[in-house]
């Protein structure tokens, strides 16, 4: 059932023991989306905990590590920026009651939805839910909602930012968020192995309908060539959409069960959305994803060909 934001805090305000499930392959909204909503749970008198089936992003962790999780015994589970419940891994057979999202959304079998489609980051949800509940925003919680915003909006450069986001990064830089070390910390300082992967993925670099389609690969060997994990790979999709020319931008990677997991992006009116609903995938209209069944030389050549009938 889809609900307002009103009727989300209410509701969330009736239950004693939450448990906040994160997506698989976790970002810095849905870390830090997760993170803001425990917090501000547990200072409204709530244990609560946050989990997920993959770890959290090294980067991320010098603010998750300083974070008290509780043991609830018998939590309400609450998804965060989780589109379908595929999206919470392991986690799927577990009852949802909450549901909190940006994305286009069928995660249906959660009790209570509240979706604001094509946001600019889940954490402005979150935000905006915290001060429906009356709770007081610290600067930890700042700076956890903080970092969603500008990891997700790629510091305000995707067509989801809106008024809305600047209004919330105002806000939180109000709060105290600490908008310097969160912003060089996600968007500027890279690690020898993050340059690495980098430079492997330039090397992979495809081009097909007249160098409007970009497809770029990264292995399971590329990653240990270059000493990083999946993890460290945040915000690397973008790299395929700055070549100037290219319409659709396709990031193809190995996961360790042999299948390929594209991330799309695309520019003016084509749609990433539609190119990855082919495949089963989803997400927003210029940045989806969709994983293939499918070695990645197999999933480029499939997915190339999905691109060029979205080529004018």
């Amino acid at each position: 059932m889809d609900i307002s934001i009103k009727e989300m805090a209410e509701k969330l305000q009736k239950y004693d023991e939450y448990r906040i499930i994160y997506h698989i392959r976790p970002d810095g909204d849905c870390i830090g989306s997760a993170f803001a909503l425990a917090l501000a749970l547990q200072s409204a008198g709530k244990k609560c905990d946050v989990t997920g089936r993959d770890e959290i992003p090294r980067v991320h962790r010098y603010m998750t590590d300083k974070v008290k999780m509780d043991k609830p015994e018998n939590p309400i589970y609450i998804a965060v920026d989780s589109a379908s419940a595929n999206r919470v891994g392991n986690f799927s057979d577990q009852h949802f009651t909450f549901c909190i999202d940006h994305h286009v959304n069928t995660f249906y079998s959660a009790d209570y939805r509240y979706v604001e489609q094509d946001c600019g980051a889940c954490s402005e949800i979150i935000f905006k839910l915290i001060k429906a509940m009356n709770i007081p925003i610290t600067k930890q919680i700042a700076d956890f909602l903080y970092t969603a915003l500008i990891t997700d909006t790629l510091c305000f450069r995707t067509s989801d930012t809106s008024v809305q986001s600047f209004e919330t990064a105002a806000e939180l830089t109000k709060l105290g968020a600490d908008i310097y070390k969160i912003g060089r910390l996600n968007t500027f300082i890279k690690s020898t192995g993050r340059l690495k992967i980098e430079n492997i993925l330039r090397n992979s670099f495809h081009f097909t309908c007249n160098n409007q389609v970009l497809t770029a690969i990264i292995t399971l060997n590329d990653l240990k060539t270059a000493g990083i994990s999946d993890s460290d790979l945040e915000g690397i999709n973008s790299m395929v959409e700055q070549i100037e020319g290219v319409q659709i931008g396709v990031t193809i990677r190995e996961l360790p069960d042999g299948r390929s997991r594209c991330s799309t992006r695309t520019n003016g009116d084509i749609s990433a959305i539609e190119i990855c609903r082919i495949h089963g995938g989803g997400g927003h209209l210029h940045a989806a994803c969709c994983e293939l069944d499918k070695s990645p030389i197999e999933a480029r050549k499939i997915i190339e060909d999905t691109c060029k009938n979205f080529i004018k």
